[in-house]
């Protein structure tokens, strides 16, 4: 009898679009993080299970969410406008980011974080210790020209970088209003080893700016002027970085030596850039591209074989470049335009933590590809879900009105 009022209990308890979400969200992130490991070969099999997270979203979407009439059409011709990208481009993450943005309504956003930093953190580190014991590959580079570098389990040492990169953000996003010495000296130290095991460069060096940039925003964030006014200008970082990328790379010429300087300074990435436009046209609903690069086992093999770079290398390492040629002009117009719209509510809540990890995550965007991929970058998510920060100003009005 006490079993079947327990069953009855859990029959007639309610369904909410907060756990329906997360659901979706576990459904996504577990298998679409494997991918990014050398768990498992079998990409197909995950894919296919990371989309049922789709039907969830949907769920929630079209039945628990109060959308109007016009607002669900929107949403839908939105939706029809991702699927023709996805169909066009093969690219699963096209697929499954306008759900996940649009399912996060009535979300609070703090939650989201907190599920991604602890996904993360467990997930990274569970790799990295079936690598060490053997059960999975540990991929380890040579190269004359740079340090030993490792895997650890993934397909390639940046993944761990990037990892590294978007959990210290997460962390700041957690701990905004609380950061302090012993916090910026715990991510110096976590990127130090990363730093050591991957020799990946421009990662360090945008983890490292992300210090500066939190001081400045947390500063803001209580008051302080000339920390509000350079906050301020933070919203024009996405839109402001595309275009000097975009720009930088269509005109790199290796002749001229300032670009020839900052091509070395971004790891190749111009010049790379700069193939990518010679081999494909704009468009506006992106295309199929193939790419060779030097991520799992194939890849570790030709890099170990040495020779530099062979020549069917080609594969395209900046966001905002993948966006435009790969994805289309549609998408890139979008997704920009969501970042900047972000970036500048934050800017006039005058809360400013969410401009300030747009402003890091916009100079990652430049050399790394993984601007729409959840697993690494979370905030985009931050568009319809509720805003977890008040201004400081509402704050201290909120608790002299309890006095």
């Amino acid at each position: 009898m006490v079993k079947s009022n327990f069953l009855i209990r859990i029959y007639d308890r309610s369904i909410n679009g907060r756990q329906v979400y997360f659901v979706a969200f576990l459904f996504y992130f577990l298998p679409m993080f494997l991918i990014e490991t050398t768990f498992s070969p079998i990409n197909r099999w995950l894919r296919l299970f990371a989309y049922i997270s789709l039907p969830l979203l949907f769920f929630k979407i079209y039945v628990l969410d109060h959308w109007e009439k016009k607002e669900l059409f929107a949403i839908s011709l939105l939706l029809v406008i991702e699927l023709v990208v996805w169909r066009m481009t093969h690219y699963p993450d096209i697929l499954l980011i306008g759900p996940f943005i649009i399912g996060a309504k009535g979300v609070d956003f703090r939650d989201i974080i907190s599920w991604y930093f602890y996904l993360t953190l467990i997930l990274v580190m569970t790799m990295m210790m079936l690598s060490l014991v053997r059960i999975i590959p540990n991929l380890v580079y040579y190269s004359a020209s740079r340090p030993t570098r490792y895997a650890l389990g993934m397909l390639y040492p940046s993944v761990i970088a990037a990892h590294y990169f978007y959990l210290a953000l997460a962390y700041c996003y957690l701990r905004f209003g609380k950061l302090n010495v012993i916090d910026y000296l715990l991510i110096i130290s976590g990127n130090v080893v990363c730093m050591l095991l991957t020799n990946t460069k421009l990662d360090f060096l945008a983890t490292l700016v992300i210090i500066p940039v939190m001081i400045i925003a947390q500063r803001a964030y209580f008051g302080k002027k000339w920390s509000s006014i350079m906050a301020s200008f933070w919203w024009m970082a996405t839109p402001l970085s595309a275009v000097g990328m975009i720009f930088l790379s269509y005109f790199y010429n290796p002749s001229n030596h300032l670009l020839k300087k900052i091509n070395s300074l971004l790891s190749g990435r111009l010049e790379l850039g700069r193939l990518a436009f010679k081999k494909y046209d704009l468009n506006l609903l992106g295309r199929t591209i193939v790419e060779h690069s030097f991520a799992g086992v194939k890849g570790q093999k030709l890099n170990n074989s040495g020779g530099g770079l062979p020549q069917n290398y080609f594969y395209i390492d900046s966001s905002y470049i993948r966006m435009i040629l790969l994805w289309g002009f549609l998408a890139f117009i979008i997704v920009i335009a969501c970042l900047t719209f972000i970036a500048i509510r934050s800017t006039v809540r005058k809360t400013f933590i969410l401009s300030a990890v747009i402003l890091v995550s916009s100079l990652s965007y430049m050399f790394e590809p993984h601007i729409i991929q959840i697993i690494y970058n979370p905030f985009l998510l931050a568009l319809l879900s509720n805003s977890y920060f008040n201004s400081f100003e509402k704050e201290n009005k909120k608790c002299k009105i309890l006095r």
